[in-house]
């Protein structure tokens, strides 16, 4: 079953921001290589965080929109887990 779905990304800003562009894209193709359909992506660049995360005090904020087959998204979702370069992600399953 196709859901809509969208993904949060907080990436690390020890990177540059084309850096943090290309690890995003990088997720995407992810998406793109489960049959995945990407609707919108929404780059807030470079924000302070609420709180510290692993000392780090500021992170490269992405929203990312996205069709794919909820089965897919477990394989999409260890990926992201494996990368150090993502501090916090969180997909959230959209109404159509």
């Amino acid at each position: 079953m196709i859901k809509s779905y969208e993904l949060m990304l907080v990436i690390t800003p020890k990177l540059g921001e084309d850096e943090a562009n290309q690890l995003n894209d990088s997720i995407l193709s992810l998406v793109k290589d489960q049959q995945g359909e990407i609707v919108k992506i929404d780059p807030w660049g470079k924000r302070l965080l609420a709180y510290p995360i692993n000392k780090l005090q500021e992170g490269y904020y992405f929203v990312d929109y996205f069709k794919l087959e909820s089965t897919a998204l477990k394989n999409v979702k260890r990926q992201i887990n494996l990368n150090e370069q993502v501090i916090r992600h969180m997909f959230i399953a959209k109404e159509d």
